[in-house]
């Protein structure tokens, strides 16, 4: 997705100062082996990567990579592959000529590769950065207890976003921190009549099951979460259904609480529209909050405040400002701290000097530190210092990732197979959630999961 930026000093002077800023540190990463080995000399050649970004993502990305190109000789030759980038990969793997290094948004992927014995393992190349990553982060980087990846973009998925001074207009004076108060929120700010609690990202069916998977986590636990992923606990089971149950007090009966209601909110609640309800270019905000990733920045209009200042102002053209809270766990639940999250994983799939020198340059908060300062980007990377992000939710939002005491991967991008079926599920769900709908649904989610992933 493309990413605004949020720093006040130029693109390019920015960039120039985090790069030799970063470089001027290479020593020290260089000492723990984690990144650079330029003081043997250039190694010189090149090397192709792919990944999914493209547009500013991709600018951003090169901007990562050119301190690398200047202190080994090593020129990159990177390919943005877009949504479309697993399935590209997996027809070069098949055809024999893939990447050299490769990043892709889910552990799925990098499992099935290793399996076929397509990615060299790392922990021999990248050395003590593996520390650098949470035990989490590490299992979803490894396969049979071999590490064979590096998390270098990750996503927060805990986050709600709302406009503080729409909160302010109806009352609310702090945010939710319980389910129940959450959903008594929304009650207030639906009695108002101005706005609409929820401005509902619906697309494709992708924001629902991440709301859905938010919703589990907090009511189940990690433990169950992770057995759903996998399908030892059936979607048929007690927990799914009650979790529907939840997800349609949110909602609202019709959609009561949804910009638009349901039929509205269907029809018009495509990812990044949704988010513009609730921080408008022009105008006033028509809803209070979004319910999304921290990816939600990027679609922010650029003159919001980060934070929530005294001087909010509803509209656009003033003084407005953006904020996120924590997606809330029912009252005492041992869930709070749980998060959902997601990211792009560097895999190693041919070996030479140029290739190992790139696997641990992205290994290193040098690299990160780099797109962190650009904005719109969050690390797994424990090393990466929290000033080097340009704003307070950013900040929290990168902080939450490398601290969280439970952290769990996106459930549909586990669902090899049947992630677009289980999606479409999901809407079928939220349109209708009466008992005798969610029974079929959920006994239509169990045999495409068995089907998809055999068992």
């Amino acid at each position: 997705m493309s990413l605004f930026k949020r720093m006040k000093t130029g693109r390019k002077a920015l960039i120039t100062t985090v790069a030799l800023t970063t470089m001027a540190g290479m020593s020290v990463v260089v000492s723990n082996g984690s990144a650079l080995a330029s003081t043997s000399g250039k190694i010189g050649g090149s090397v192709t990567i792919w990944a999914e970004w493209t547009s500013t993502e991709q600018q951003d990305f090169k901007a990562v990579l050119q301190p690398f190109e200047d202190s080994t000789g090593i020129k990159v030759q990177y390919t943005g592959k877009g949504s479309n980038m697993d399935t590209a990969l997996d027809a070069a793997v098949a055809g024999g000529a893939p990447p050299a290094v490769a990043l892709v948004p889910d552990p799925g992927t990098l499992a099935t590769l290793a399996a076929k014995h397509a990615l060299q393992p790392l922990s021999s190349i990248i050395g003590p950065a593996a520390s650098n990553f949470g035990s989490a982060w590490g299992n979803l980087a490894s396969y049979n207890n071999q590490l064979y990846g590096v998390w270098f973009k990750a996503a927060n998925k805990n986050t709600v976003y709302y406009n503080p001074a729409v909160f302010k207009a109806a009352g609310i004076k702090s945010t939710p921190t319980t389910w129940p108060q959450l959903l008594a929120d929304e009650a207030t700010i639906a009695h108002g009549g101005t706005y609409a609690p929820v401005s509902l990202c619906t697309d494709i069916g992708w924001p629902v099951a991440d709301l859905f998977q938010n919703l589990f986590l907090k009511l189940n636990g990690a433990v169950a979460y992770n057995q759903l992923a996998t399908h030892a606990m059936k979607w048929s089971s007690p927990d799914v259904t009650n979790t529907f149950a939840e997800l349609a007090q949110l909602v609202g009966t019709g959609g009561s609480n949804l910009l638009g209601g349901m039929k509205g909110a269907l029809a018009d609640g495509s990812f990044p529209n949704c988010v513009a309800s609730v921080f408008p270019a022009k105008g006033k905000p028509t809803a209070a909050m979004v319910f999304e990733g921290d990816f939600v920045t990027s679609s922010v209009p650029t003159n919001y405040t980060p934070g929530n200042g005294k001087k909010c102002s509803l509209k656009a053209t003033a003084t407005p400002c953006f904020n996120t809270f924590n997606f809330p766990a029912p009252t005492g639940s041992a869930n709070a701290s749980a998060l959902q999250g997601a990211g792009d994983v560097a895999m190693l799939l041919k070996s030479n000097p140029q290739s190992r020198a790139l696997i641990k340059y992205l290994a290193s908060p040098s690299a990160a530190d780099i797109w962190a300062n650009l904005g719109g980007f969050a690390s797994a990377n424990n090393k990466v210092p929290l000033s080097s992000y340009p704003d307070p939710v950013s900040r929290a939002d990168a902080k939450a990732l490398t601290s969280a005491k439970a952290f769990v991967f996106s459930l549909d991008d586990l669902q090899v197979g049947w992630e677009p079926k289980m999606w479409a599920d999901m809407l079928n769900v939220l349109q209708n959630p009466s008992a005798s709908n969610v029974t079929s649904v959920e006994a239509l989610m169990d045999t495409q999961a068995t089907t998809a992933l055999g068992h």
